[in-house]
């Protein structure tokens, strides 16, 4: 309280030396309030005692309307505020002091996202920050630009698998499962299928009229490996070039 008075003082002393005067702010227990003038208005700020701390607003202005910003606020039991988890629980400690540490844990379903643990500091501010809960499930997710995905749980350990287009390829994780919250994989995209040269095309043509022709599996197999080597044929573009015959073959049986 002692402060509270040369505090008040110096406040009054400030209010007076101003042309405007400003309502008196009421006294809050447990605190000490500071006053201060600048640039036209009145600075006021309250500063909790040790083992309280504040809820409100910690500056307050008053201006030229002669009037206080926001309303006084109120030093509460408890160095730190209170702790706060949706879905989940904490060490319960009443009243929290200075260096006191709790632990959190999350209800069934959901998983802890930071640190389980936090402390409070002399400055009245909680330190690793709270976690939060979050649901084990996941969303739906979402569909590449000229693609789609299959699946319709998306429960935690559930699995979705994305297709593209006719006439475009897949780049990405295709198959992608539900862990904690979160699919395994980041958005696969679908790539637009660009047709191979045609040099390319007639090596691939041969290969593969040379395979459909040999009786022999094992074989057919080995030299339609070798003909791709000797091309320079790139796997990437043989499975390109196949989707392309594909979706024409598709498209040609259609009605």
């Amino acid at each position: 309280m002692f402060f509270w008075f040369i505090c008040c003082l110096v406040d009054m002393w400030l209010i007076s030396a101003s042309d405007e005067i400003c309502p008196e702010l009421p006294p809050v227990d447990n605190s000490i309030f500071v006053a201060k003038e600048g640039e036209g208005q009145i600075l006021g700020t309250y500063l909790c005692n040790s083992g309280y701390h504040l809820v409100g607003e910690k500056t307050l202005f008053c201006n030229a309307s002669k009037g206080w910003n926001a309303p006084a606020p109120e030093c509460r039991l408890g160095h730190c505020p209170d702790p706060l988890l949706v879905n989940g629980e904490f060490s319960s400690l009443e009243p929290v002091n200075v260096n006191d540490t709790i632990t959190f844990k999350c209800n069934e379903h959901y998983v802890l996202k930071g640190s389980n643990w936090s402390r409070c500091l002399e400055n009245h501010t909680w330190v690793p920050p709270f976690p939060v809960c979050k649901s084990r499930d996941c969303g739906p997710p979402e569909n590449p630009t000229h693609g789609y995905f299959e699946g319709i749980d998306f429960n935690s350990g559930s699995t979705i698998t994305y297709y593209c287009e006719a006439r475009y390829c897949l780049v990405g994780t295709q198959h992608q499962q539900c862990i904690d919250g979160e699919w395994s994989s980041t958005l696969p995209v679908c790539e637009l299928i660009r047709e191979a040269p045609k040099p390319a095309e007639l090596e691939l043509e041969k290969a593969l009229l040379a395979f459909q022709e040999s009786e022999e599996l094992c074989k057919a197999v080995e030299n339609f490996t070798q003909r791709l080597k000797k091309s320079g044929l790139m796997m990437e573009k043989v499975k390109c070039s196949l989707e392309i015959r594909k979706a024409d073959l598709k498209a040609k049986m259609l009605p």
